[in-house]
């Protein structure tokens, strides 16, 4: 009897922090496969349907990440108070909700509207934010990898979502695909949610787990009223004014930007080419890919390397993509852009995430990444719209390559000196 119990007692669960990672995972990899990385896709449908300008055709993210900017802040501090499965369930609805007024309306008004309030509350709520955020939460002796494994959920968006709801437009029409794929996520991600989702490993029995020894933010995560209160919350001018609060921020909002701008002008740049749709697409699929083995190499550098060093050399390889967006023309040149802007990004997003966890701490981390995406979606919002404009006034987007070629190097030039003073993590 002992013996044959033997082998079911060696059994060994994994880590539930890791089946938390993936279930965030999954839902970020749909809503951002279905907004950031699927835009370019709708770009001339919508100036075929309402005879509009390029600039104005490629306002969706643009108007979804206006909505969001204003929403990021209170979305950090909900996650750091609630259950998260409220939250996520919350955002599913509201998501979903949108993407069916689209698909259903003709009003361009309409349109707006459910991209600004309803679609803005779900992407924050469903996005990169929670990922890193639960991340944090779940993990201490490997959170650098968890973290790079998080943010590979961004890209996944590119080569799973893209490729699907390509194929959906093309046999269905874009307005139809969108309200089938308002009702799968609704699903898919709710019962997430209800499943899998947990707030953190203490309230589950965890805290003596391998993975979370050396921890003392046990007791801030177990208090009623929220871990935010118990690790006695940042207000948002003392975030604001701290020195470590910007230089990885400012990057993360920069690259972001810049590899939105790529995500979103690479299918009509490659259509204004004579590049196939299939061909454009797979423009953002190589970006994707790229972004994904970079977050997780990065993730795993992050907890045995200099994190600051690690950022920065990572932020290089967007002014190299840009610089080959200028230059060259052809396809190969442009599919290695979008490689490099994915190298970036994929550095950028794991390690940043880190240095702020190491600086504000897991109990915090939702209120101050909150105001990170403040930046992200605010930059993300200028850089798309002014892509556009530089074409609808030039024909090209040359002259865009170039500034923010530019412009990219200035940043990263000024958080070096913003890091610089404000200490290693």
């Amino acid at each position: 009897m002992d013996r044959a119990a033997a082998p079911r007692s060696a059994i060994v669960l994994p880590y539930y922090g890791w089946y938390v990672l993936a279930a965030s995972a999954v839902t970020e990899m749909l809503v951002t496969g279905a907004t950031a990385y699927a835009s370019g896709l709708f770009v001339i449908p919508l100036e075929s349907e309402f005879g509009l300008s390029r600039a104005d055709a490629s306002s969706s993210v643009p108007i979804l990440f206006l909505g969001s900017l204003f929403f990021s802040p209170f979305a950090g501090r909900i996650l750091d108070r609630y259950p998260i499965r409220w939250a996520i369930g919350a955002g599913a609805f509201c998501f979903s909700l949108a993407l069916a007024v689209v698909g259903l309306t003709h009003n361009l008004w309409i349109m707006t509207l459910a991209l600004l309030l309803p679609a803005a509350m779900g992407v924050t709520i469903l996005g990169p934010m929670t990922t890193a955020t639960l991340a944090s939460r779940w993990f201490f002796k490997r959170r650098g990898l968890a973290l790079g494994i998080a943010a590979v959920a961004t890209s996944g968006g590119g080569f799973v979502v893209v490729p699907l709801l390509s194929k959906a437009i093309q046999v269905y029409g874009w307005h139809n695909a969108l309200v089938g794929e308002a009702v799968l996520m609704f699903l898919v991600i709710t019962a997430l949610a209800i499943f899998v989702l947990r707030d953190n490993p203490f309230k589950m029995g965890l805290a003596d787990h391998s993975e979370n020894k050396g921890r003392t933010d046990g007791a801030q995560f177990l208090n009623p009223n929220g871990p935010e209160i118990a690790g006695q919350a940042i207000p948002w001018h003392g975030i604001l004014r701290h020195r470590g609060f910007w230089a990885p921020s400012l990057l993360i909002a920069i690259i972001s930007a810049v590899s939105q701008t790529i995500v979103v002008s690479a299918p009509p740049y490659g259509h204004q080419l004579g590049f196939t749709l299939a061909a454009s697409a797979f423009l953002i699929s190589g970006f994707s890919v790229a972004a994904a083995a970079t977050k997780i190499a990065a993730g795993v550098m992050a907890d045995l390397w200099n994190t600051r060093i690690l950022l920065f050399a990572t932020a290089l390889f967007m002014p190299l993509a840009l610089a080959s967006l200028f230059f060259f023309a052809n396809y190969g040149a442009i599919l290695a852009a979008c490689c490099l802007a994915g190298i970036a990004l994929g550095g950028v997003l794991p390690t940043s995430a880190s240095l702020i966890a190491a600086r504000f701490g897991a109990a915090r981390f939702g209120s101050v990444i909150g105001w990170t995406y403040v930046l992200v979606f605010g930059s993300t919002i200028a850089a798309v719209r002014f892509m556009g404009s530089v074409f609808d006034h030039t024909g090209s987007y040359h002259p865009a390559f170039a500034a923010l070629l530019v412009f990219s190097i200035l940043v990263w030039l000024v958080c070096l000196v913003i890091d610089t003073r404000a200490g290693k993590a």
